[in-house]
């Protein structure tokens, strides 16, 4: 959820996550605290040893609880709900994590890109904890779907859903890259290899055709740029998708900070 339920006297968003009752489903809160989105704690944290021989994916509690401090910090809500239908009454109840974050301003962006990357690591922590992947692992196919709101469903869902997407697209791409075999000739000869493997020219994106786009052979590709595939494909599915030039360049700059960080950890293992 990414935004308030009120701004500038607008409601923006119902709060449909307290009351017990909707119709025949029956929604209990478990749980609600505060995390951070700093990236840099959310990453020390991730380096914490586990303890016994619990995995440190293995619970939402050691993936999620950082709690924000007192002051300006910006923090994410994380609440934790169970959803049941009377008409299943010994059915297995669902169980529902739900972020809110309401420091982003409707057509704006965060205060720092870092803020929407750690909104990002900390929705992927909740990810994780269902599937029991590491922190560098691509989702998985069989990984339960996100589901992202704000108000109209397109700007800053948007770009939310961009980053995350070209997030997971680059661990992919990382994947491929150490499981691929050859020699760093064979990776230096590869198509674009005088491009950034983030960023390609308009001509490059010319040159693709149609089925390329359609059927999503991008994804996979070095010399594309992901962000402008993203959203030009989210676009296709939903109208207004990334809704101003500030959101746009915020994808960038998010995208960049993942970067930079798995750079410098990167240096760090060698």
């Amino acid at each position: 959820m990414l935004t308030a339920e009120k701004e500038g006297g607008q409601v923006k968003a119902h709060d449909y996550w307290s009351d017990k009752r909707h119709g025949p489903f029956a929604l209990d809160l478990l749980s609600e605290r505060k995390a951070s989105v700093d990236p840099v704690k959310i990453y020390k944290h991730r380096q914490r040893p586990s303890t016994g021989s619990r995995k440190a994916s293995a619970t939402l509690d050691n993936l999620t609880k950082i709690d924000a401090k007192d002051g300006d910090e910006p923090y994410v809500i994380v609440r934790k709900l169970t959803l049941s239908h009377s008409g299943s009454p010994f059915e297995r109840m669902r169980e529902i994590t739900q972020l809110q974050y309401s420091s982003w301003p409707d057509f704006g962006a965060p205060a720092h890109p870092a803020h929407l990357l750690g909104l990002v690591e900390q929705c992927d922590a909740v990810v994780r904890s269902t599937t029991g992947t590491r922190s560098m692992e691509p989702d998985p196919p069989e990984a339960r779907p996100v589901l992202v709101h704000c108000s109209a469903g397109c700007g800053r869902t948007g770009t939310f859903c961009t980053v995350d997407s070209v997030i997971d697209m680059l661990k992919r791409q990382r994947f491929a890259r150490r499981n691929r075999q050859g020699t760093p000739m064979d990776v230096d000869s590869s198509k674009g290899q005088d491009d950034s493997p983030f960023f390609a020219t308009s001509s490059a994106f010319a040159s693709d055709s149609m089925g390329a786009m359609a059927d999503g052979r991008w994804v996979d590709r070095e010399d594309q740029d992901l962000v402008e595939r993203t959203v030009e494909d989210f676009r296709l599915q939903r109208l207004s998708m990334v809704q101003s030039l500030r959101q746009f360049v915020l994808c960038y700059e998010s995208v960049l900070e993942w970067l930079q960080e798995q750079d410098r950890l990167d240096r760090e293992q060698e």
